[in-house]
């Protein structure tokens, strides 16, 4: 029996800027403390452009879940608001504060701050299998 869709609105995870950055600055004083300075600088800048390049790749907008009996699907909502291809969704990861998605290829971690506290507690019953 299929359930009613929820569309989850996705936003920018400040928190998992915020985490990878603190271990980018780890990684940074711990470069400095075996190699060197210039290293750490080095690296650092490194740290930087890549943490830059995932803030502004990750995936934002409106995402359509379905559940039919046992597989959930979901659907991205384009800039113009129309559906694109269904694509099949496997929940590998639901834990107190992160879920792991699979959306067809794409890897999708949904953070507590990237989404209101409701979707993520609708998307949470969808994934929820009985007995587990």
């Amino acid at each position: 029996m299929q359930k009613l869709p929820i569309t989850l609105l996705i936003a920018r995870s400040k928190i998992q800027s915020a985490f990878h950055a603190l271990l980018a600055v780890g990684l940074c004083a711990m470069a400095a403390w075996l190699i060197g300075l210039w290293v750490a600088i080095l690296s650092a800048l490194v740290a930087l452009l890549l943490l830059s390049r995932e803030y502004r790749y990750q995936p934002t907008g409106g995402l359509r879940v379905v559940k039919s009996d046992y597989q959930l699907s979901a659907q991205w909502l384009s800039e113009e608001g129309e559906l694109e291809n269904e694509q099949p969704v496997n929940a590998d990861y639901v834990g107190p504060w992160l879920i792991g998605l699979r959306v067809g290829p794409q890897r999708l971690w949904l953070w507590p701050d990237s989404l209101p506290a409701h979707s993520q507690r609708a998307l949470r019953r969808l994934c929820h299998r009985p007995g587990r």
